[in-house]
């Protein structure tokens, strides 16, 4: 479960032994006050910045194609996609099963794939077997879809900014003390306080470094990647 902003902004306020906060009066504050509400913003964006691949902000996405259409723009919320999660689903109507897309370079895509998907306009050629990465703010499909099939792919998505009270930041409670370090260090900026800030900055980068190693290093297998070589003697040794 994640905090909202209310209970993070309070949060801090009590840290810094000022007045907290009243739901009723969340929109219209000023002050301190106010300055407590931009640290809270700027510290989860910083964490946001961080990863591009935080489990948090992981989602999926279903777009239904149109037939002739090979560019689709992206989500909303879109940071960076998964190329290696985009499939076709399966659609017994449409005789189609579910086929993971390959990866395709742009200028792949274009070199070999571009002219054919235009030569066949509007009525499409077939079902996609590729995606490639648009030349603007989306992705391609190709084959050019010859009718209304279904791609699915996974996404991490961008920051949300807080606005409202109730609000819930996707960072899980559990990194709440990380939040609210980066806020910290806001507040000593906003104080021109550099010392104190200094200090701040430390212990909130730790905090990151720390959800890094909590969140994202994890490695299932661990691969040796000496060399084996075999000496004249029928011996083996490890070169390294």
């Amino acid at each position: 479960m994640a905090s909202t902003y209310l209970n993070l902004t309070n949060r801090l306020l009590r840290k810094l032994n000022e007045v907290e906060i009243a739901e009723a009066d969340f929109n219209i504050t000023r002050g301190v006050q106010s300055l407590a509400k931009d640290a809270i913003r700027d510290a989860i964006a910083q964490i946001n910045q961080a990863e591009y691949e935080w489990p948090f902000n992981a989602a999926q996405h279903t777009q239904l194609l149109e037939v002739g259409q090979e560019e689709y723009s992206w989500p909303t919320t879109y940071k960076i996609a998964d190329w290696n999660t985009f499939q076709l689903l399966g659609n017994t109507s449409l005789n189609v099963e579910h086929k993971m897309l390959n990866f395709l370079d742009r200028d792949v895509y274009f070199k070999y794939h571009k002219d054919t998907d235009d030569k066949a306009g509007a009525t499409g050629l077939s079902h996609p077997r590729f995606v490639a990465p648009s030349h603007g703010n989306g992705y391609i499909v190709s084959p050019s879809p010859d009718r209304e099939y279904t791609v699915q792919f996974k996404y991490y998505m961008n920051n949300v900014g807080l606005v409202n009270a109730n609000d819930a930041t996707r960072i899980p409670e559990v990194y709440e003390n990380v939040i609210l370090d980066g806020a910290i260090y806001y507040m000593y900026m906003f104080r021109d306080n550099p010392e104190s800030a200094g200090v701040a900055v430390q212990v909130f980068q730790q905090g990151i470094k720390n959800m890094q190693s909590i969140l994202i290093n994890k490695y299932e297998n661990v691969y040796d990647t000496r060399v084996s070589k075999r000496l004249k003697s029928g011996k083996n040794y490890i070169g390294l």
